[in-house]
């Protein structure tokens, strides 16, 4: 049946031994909220903080903690923070990496320099997970902040990205959704062009691992009855999916924030295909995303 909420995973995470995580730009109260949470319950251990290193020693203070527990050190850019963020996971000092309060481009660059990066996969993607009253299970949106538009290869690399995450969460086949505005092929709209390509390729054993349809508009995608009334009565997704495989960014951004705003949904991300599990939190994201996001990326630490 597979792990379907945070508070399963939570119980599955908490019989594995703690990781030490690097936080780039780690001078925020959530953000070092999620990290002592992640402490209290046995997650993480001697996190490395990053950042303002008065503020962060205050934010702990504040906290009520021990500034021994904590490893820190002094950043004075964001710049900066990232590159030593990266830095500490080359030398193997930290397993997970952990964006804190500073500006993507300056936690993104570091990650995918090609001399002392730590990308690994053919795409970095990122990958939401949602929990909601709506929807049966756990669902994820991807890639929803990392490439643009995606070409139907880079697409292929972000399903591949995936089962990593799904492994953990103990769902042997899982069911890929592949977006768009409709469910026929329209040589104008290339995420139908791609998407048909895809589920042929799957078909054909050239993807391996998930059941995959598309393109399928998102009605037919999250609803059977939607489905089945457009004649898609043979598709093992539909209504099911356990991935939605966005067309663009946008889009994939959109849906996500839909889902919190309207849908009361519990979420967590990390970012696939490095060499480590990488959390890219938004700034504005509260202690509880983050720490579900903590979660996530301590469930695949040993995988990747």
């Amino acid at each position: 049946m597979g792990i379907k909420s945070f508070s399963e995973l939570k119980e599955k995470v908490l019989k594995m031994s703690a990781k030490r995580v690097v936080v780039a730009a780690a001078h925020d109260k959530d953000v070092i909220e999620s990290v002592v949470e992640s402490m209290k319950v046995g997650i993480v251990k001697t996190p490395i903080l990053i950042g303002d290193a008065q503020k962060i020693e205050n934010i702990i203070k504040d906290f009520g903690e021990n500034l021994n527990d904590f490893e820190i050190v002094d950043s004075s850019s964001d710049e900066e923070s990232g590159k030593l963020a990266v830095k500490y996971i080359k030398e193997k000092k930290a397993e997970i990496l952990v964006k804190g309060k500073l500006e993507t481009v300056f936690y993104l660059k570091p990650i995918l320099d090609k001399e002392t990066g730590i990308k690994k996969s053919g795409v970095l993607s990122n990958l939401t997970l949602f929990e909601m009253p709506s929807y049966h299970k756990f669902i994820s949106v991807t890639d929803n902040a990392i490439i643009p538009v995606p070409t139907m290869e880079e697409k292929k690399y972000i399903i591949e990205n995936t089962k990593i995450l799904y492994n953990a969460l103990e769902i042997e086949t899982p069911k890929v959704a592949l977006l768009s505005a409709l469910e026929v092929i329209n040589t104008k709209v290339e995420s139908t062009i791609d998407a048909a390509c895809l589920t042929q390729m799957y078909q054909r054993g050239q993807i391996k691992g998930f059941i995959i349809d598309g393109p399928l508009a998102y009605d037919t995608a999250i609803d059977k009855k939607s489905a089945d009334s457009k004649k898609l009565k043979g598709s093992e997704v539909a209504g099911d999916p356990d991935i939605l495989i966005v067309p663009n960014l946008e889009s994939g951004n959109i849906l996500g924030k839909a889902y919190k705003f309207h849908a009361d949904a519990k979420s967590g991300g990390v970012v696939l295909g490095a060499s480590v599990p990488v959390v890219l939190n938004s700034r504005s994201d509260g202690a509880d995303r983050r720490f579900n996001s903590m979660l996530i990326a301590r469930s695949i630490a040993e995988m990747v």
